[in-house]
């Protein structure tokens, strides 16, 4: 098949698990009718990652715009046996008291509610991926790469409709502890970098779990890279896998599992 015939098989056995695959980034990215978006999110399902095998730093951004409690996440690092990292826009109904908030299930912005952003994923040796798209959850995903989350740096942008919410945004950054030099704003854009998160600094995962994952994914990482070993390209190498060991296949798009029931919304 030509590689536009493998790419369209692909991303249709991929549509199922929310997931779109980029050739010419060779990345999995959320597609923006990903069945994730009902399930909403909430603090609650960042302390459930280590149980699916994901190590990352993560940076929650509650502000209050338009009579509504808006969360905008962050997040770096190891999924499985991915390296990526994600930006989530999601809000509530209502305005959340800060106290509720961590209790809360946020729903995803609707397609009119969707904000233009941009990330960069680098670690100390190069630039992983940099992709940009309007969404609700804009998301980069290397398959068959691990990593340390602490050593890869997030650069994000996002623009808003308008000042008032890009205000609202830039302030609560500034409350959790981002200085104005690590801002750039322009117009109603705001710029910054996630290296190690300030407001969930004191989040401990147990240092020998967080070892235990990490080593883990490296050797599934290894298994990976040998069973597929004649390929290069991602496309091949999952396609390859679909017609050998389709539960392998299957397993590795599981890359941000979704509940199979509804999660209390705010």
């Amino acid at each position: 098949m030509s590689y536009f015939e493998k790419c369209s098989l692909l991303n249709n056995l991929t549509r199922p698990f929310g997931f779109l695959y980029l050739y010419s980034k060779d990345i999995f990215t959320a597609r923006t009718d990903a069945p994730q978006r009902k399930f909403g999110y909430g603090s609650l399902y960042d302390l459930a990652a280590p149980a699916m095998n994901m190590v990352f730093d993560f940076e929650p951004v509650y502000f209050n715009y338009h009579d509504k409690t808006w969360l905008i996440e962050f997040w770096k690092g190891q999924y499985s046996i991915c390296t990526g990292a994600e930006v989530g826009v999601y809000h509530a109904d209502s305005i959340v008291p800060p106290l509720l908030r961590p209790q809360t299930i946020f729903q995803a912005a609707s397609p009119e509610e969707m904000l233009p952003i941009k990330l960069r994923l680098k670690d100390s040796d190069r630039v992983i991926f940099n992709f940009e798209r309007p969404h609700w959850w804009l998301t980069g995903f290397v398959v068959g790469t691990p990593c340390v989350p602490e050593d890869l740096v997030l650069e994000a942008s996002i623009t808003f409709p308008d000042e008032d919410m890009c205000n609202a945004f830039v302030r609560c950054l500034k409350e959790i502890g981002y200085e104005s030099n690590e801002l750039t704003l322009y117009s109603n854009t705001v710029q910054f970098c996630l290296t190690e998160p300030k407001s969930t600094h004191d989040f401990l995962l147990d240092p020998w779990v967080q070892s235990y994952i990490l080593w883990k994914a490296r050797m599934l990482c290894r298994l990976y890279l040998r069973a597929v070993k004649p390929f290069d390209k991602t496309v091949d190498r999952l396609l390859y896998l679909y017609y050998v060991a389709p539960a392998v296949f299957r397993r590795i798009l599981r890359i941000r599992p979704f509940e199979k029931k509804r999660g209390r919304r705010s």
